[in-house]
């Protein structure tokens, strides 16, 4: 899915550098904005997974990006 399209479905930008809040706090954030129902969380270390298992929401771990851990819910090792 290209960015422009994933702009198009949540149009929203949050980042720690937009608003000064961590990630676990803007992941809930767009999901109450946005009433998503079922999120994951994509991410490739284990900063990732942490934040988003404070969000409350399961991570999906990509290992081909930057870094690594054994806690996920689901591992791609490949696009």
């Amino acid at each position: 899915m290209s960015g422009q399209i994933l702009m198009n479905i949540l149009p929203t930008k949050l980042a720690y550098g937009v608003n000064n809040m961590p990630k676990h706090h803007n992941i809930k954030l767009l999901m109450d904005t946005h009433h998503l129902k079922s999120p994951v969380y994509v991410g490739d270390t284990a900063g990732d997974g942490e934040q988003s298992r404070l969000a409350g929401v399961p991570f999906v771990f990509v290992s081909y990006g930057f870094g690594t851990t054994q806690d996920y819910d689901l591992k791609f090792d490949n696009f």
